[in-house]
């Protein structure tokens, strides 16, 4: 890998704790039980914590996601401004994220995701208080919607810099599988106890129990136990510090290229989950409870693919799979939109949930393999452009939605998912072979 880094708490280091009688002896991993090879990760104590932090953080915002679309469904019943309230959560990134990678590299990573994780809880008490005194609206939602990409563009360059310093790198995919399967555990669990919760008493109860889950995070992390700051980069002036990371990637093609990648999930996955109210008002006629259950059912199918992942270990041919991925949820997006048999259509959104975040876990894992750490939060926050363009895109697909249905358009969605797919499996063969 280009450029060894010299972060405290970093693999091979010894400042990451693991549990006793834990050896990192060559083959040991292949004659552990399956159990153990699938959670491997979690032996290490720091990133233990980590994923517990995770875990609870995104319990919330998932219910937050749930409630807010629900809420604009109600007001608006429009397809399009779906679409723009879900792309206005990620459109600051495109901005703003280079800046959150230069301060991940530049200050103390934990803090700075302590940091963010207060920003959430912050606007989501906001939220509450708008709809309890009768306030909110589409503009105020759009704003804090807004505001809360702001803040993601601190987060996940932080979040994502933080992961690979926690474990050996034999362990990398094993950890960002993990770690993404924590965000897709808690879709599973969070989606229908929203659903629920919205059926009961109104959206108002989520938006505090989101700001409580971000404050629950906040303790898990204050236990880990690693000074997670990059030496390389303190002292630079933070517009030169941003020139060297895109000239970093502008050196390595194939890094761009993996980067550039990540627009094909987030363009599916926040196209279709925000017409998922819709679909559950309009087209399956199952209410609040059957609403948080279409939801879920991608977070079933990312957490069984991120477990198969993370069973796997390095495995080979990365590279294609990752294009394999692309054009199954492509196929499955286009049978769901002509689907109208509720149970089938639950199937096929676990199906769509388990390509998508297969193919960023695949990415993301051949990317931190590339890259050094004194780069790795400019690099990682050039991939949150892409998430924020992602979403950008899928207002066309709202746009549409609003003259054919949202059924048509989604089918519409999967086929140009397929399409660019199978195109770059073609067209990439450098990307294709990697390992």
């Amino acid at each position: 890998m280009p450029g060894d880094s010299a972060l405290a708490g970093e693999p091979g280091t010894g400042a990451m704790k693991m549990k006793p009688n834990e050896s990192g002896a060559p083959g040991e991993k292949a004659r552990k039980p399956l159990w153990q090879r699938t959670f491997a990760s979690v032996r290490y104590e720091n990133y233990k914590w980590v994923w517990l932090g995770s875990c609870t953080e995104h319990i919330g915002e998932f219910m937050e996601i749930a409630a807010l679309l629900w809420m604009v469904n109600e007001i608006s019943g429009s397809p399009f401004i779906l679409t723009l309230v879900s792309a206005s959560r990620f459109i600051p990134m495109v901005i703003i994220s280079p800046l959150g990678g230069v301060l991940t590299d530049q200050t103390n990573r934990m803090n700075l995701l302590k940091f963010t994780l207060l920003g959430f809880a912050g606007l989501s008490v906001i939220l509450g208080i708008l709809v309890i005194t009768g306030l909110i609206s589409i503009p105020y939602i759009i704003v804090i919607a807004l505001m809360i990409g702001v803040v993601t563009s601190f987060n996940h360059p932080a979040r994502a810099s933080i992961v690979p310093n926690l474990v050996d790198k034999e362990d990398l995919l094993n950890a960002v599988s993990l770690d993404t399967a924590s965000v897709m555990a808690a879709r599973v669990v969070a989606m229908p106890i929203a659903g629920m919760v919205i059926a009961a008493f109104g959206v108002v109860p989520i938006f505090f129990l989101r700001a409580a889950g971000a404050l629950i995070a906040i303790f898990w992390l204050s236990r880990v136990s690693v000074k997670l700051t990059s030496s390389g980069t303190g002292k630079k002036n933070p517009w030169k510090s941003l020139v060297e990371g895109l000239r970093y990637v502008a050196g390595y093609g194939v890094v761009l290229t993996l980067v550039f990648l990540y627009i094909i999930p987030q363009f599916a996955s926040q196209t279709y989950s925000s017409l998922l109210p819709i679909f559950a008002v309009d087209v399956f006629k199952v209410g609040a409870s059957g609403y948080g259950y279409l939801q879920a059912a991608p977070g079933l199918g990312s957490v069984t693919s991120l477990v198969l992942l993370a069973s796997a270990g390095a495995g080979k041919n990365k590279g294609g799979l990752l294009f394999a991925t692309g054009m199954v949820l492509g196929l499955a997006l286009i049978v769901f939109g002509m689907s109208t048999w509720f149970i089938f259509s639950l199937l096929l959104l676990v199906i769509v949930g388990g390509m998508t975040t297969a193919f960023m876990a695949l990415s993301t894992t051949l990317i931190q393999g590339f890259i050094p750490d004194q780069v790795r939060g400019r690099v990682m926050s050039l991939k949150e452009i892409f998430f924020g363009l992602g979403p950008a895109f899928g207002l066309i697909f709202g746009g549409i939605a609003e003259t054919t249905g949202a059924p048509i358009a989604t089918a519409y969605l999967g086929m140009v998912c397929f399409l660019i797919s199978f195109i770059l499996l073609l067209a990439l063969p450098q990307v294709r072979r990697l390992q």
